[in-house]
């Protein structure tokens, strides 16, 4: 019987960090849609750990495949800690952007900008400027210094969630100080940032026609987001480009959404971190893709009957997500 094969996803400088410490190994099956990376994720483990652990030569795997998995230990649990207390990273094998940010409560564009970065390739033994210390080691001095502060003004790179932590709150009591219907913020937003909700006194006091208008200006018309993008099909690709003469998939986000909101121009991996998690898409919500670095890497808006359109090699297209390149590395959907 022919063999299907299930290509997994690599980076470009990247294998995967080691962990100290090794659980008893467990034998698990390949099955159809799985990635060395994805199968890494679940089990809290490395690509190069289960290469080595397999005896594989490449990061291909097979529908039916039995592989050898060892989980991550208590140890490598203490080490990552101990790690994360220094105000350097150095890069490992299998490290990104998108990874770093994760561990310290960072995101991409803050990394980029401490460091100077023009791209998201790193290489290993790069020295990394950090945030100071740990979410952990500076949560204190963030709530004790942003105590007498009630708003606070969206800074390039700011998602809901990184001001949640910087100010010792949630996600969803900031939308309900602020009224925010979505997950959006734009630049030069001010944000209220302590206190109690108001939304509730807002409407009974009758003024709730300018709460619907200011929660207005950060939704988005799902036709005309799709006819936008769709009417800049055959636009060329170009590296970081953000104009008609050339689009990366998330310079075209960035510009397809500009004509509705202001938006922060990010990556893709911090339209991820900024948007909310959905379970299957629905037309205008936006598909996520791990391509050539782990994590979310490539991006497109869903335009109905599986199909995506973005920016990809080829320029502005519209693709499938069935398609055998695109279905293995599917990360997932966000609405904005």
């Amino acid at each position: 019987m022919k063999k299907q094969i299930v290509t997994a996803t690599t980076a470009v400088v990247l294998g995967s960090t080691l962990f100290a410490g090794a659980a008893s190994a467990q034998s698990i099956q390949v099955k159809k849609g799985d990635t060395l990376w994805g199968i890494s994720r679940k089990y809290d483990t490395t690509i190069s750990k289960i290469k080595s652990e397999n005896s594989l030569r490449s990061d291909t795997i097979y529908v039916g495949q039995t592989l050898s998995i060892n989980g991550k230990t208590s140890s490598s649990k203490s080490s990552s800690s101990s790690s994360s207390s220094s105000s350097t990273y150095k890069v490992k094998s299998g490290d990104s952007l998108w990874k770093i940010s994760k561990t310290y409560g960072m995101t991409v564009s803050e990394l980029k900008k401490m460091n100077g970065l023009k791209s998201d390739l790193l290489r290993i033994g790069q020295v990394l400027k950090l945030k100071g210390s740990t979410s952990s080691s500076s949560s204190s001095p963030s709530k004790v210094s942003t105590s007498s502060t009630s708003t606070y003004k969206v800074k390039r790179g700011d998602s809901l969630s990184k001001i949640a932590k910087q100010y010792g709150t949630t996600v969803s009591h900031l939308k309900s100080l602020n009224g925010l219907k979505s997950d959006m913020i734009y630049v030069n937003q001010v944000l209220k940032v302590k206190g109690t909700s108001t939304s509730s006194k807002t409407v009974s006091s009758g003024s709730s026609s300018s709460s619907s208008k200011a929660s207005s200006t950060t939704s988005l018309n799902v036709s005309k987001l799709v006819s936008d993008a769709k009417a800049l099909i055959g636009t060329p690709y170009k590296w970081g480009g953000t104009t008609t003469s050339g689009f990366d998939c998330s310079g075209f986000i960035w510009y397809v959404l500009s004509k509705q909101t202001s938006v922060s121009r990010t990556s893709t991996a911090g339209y991820w971190s900024s948007m909310k998690s959905i379970s299957s898409p629905s037309v205008g919500d936006f598909v996520f893709f791990t391509t050539y670095k782990s994590g979310p890497s490539h991006m497109g808006i869903y335009v109905g009957n599986n199909n995506f359109v973005h920016a990809g090699s080829n320029g502005v297209q519209i693709s499938s997500l069935d398609n055998s390149y695109w279905n293995p590395r599917y990360l997932g959907a966000k609405r904005f």
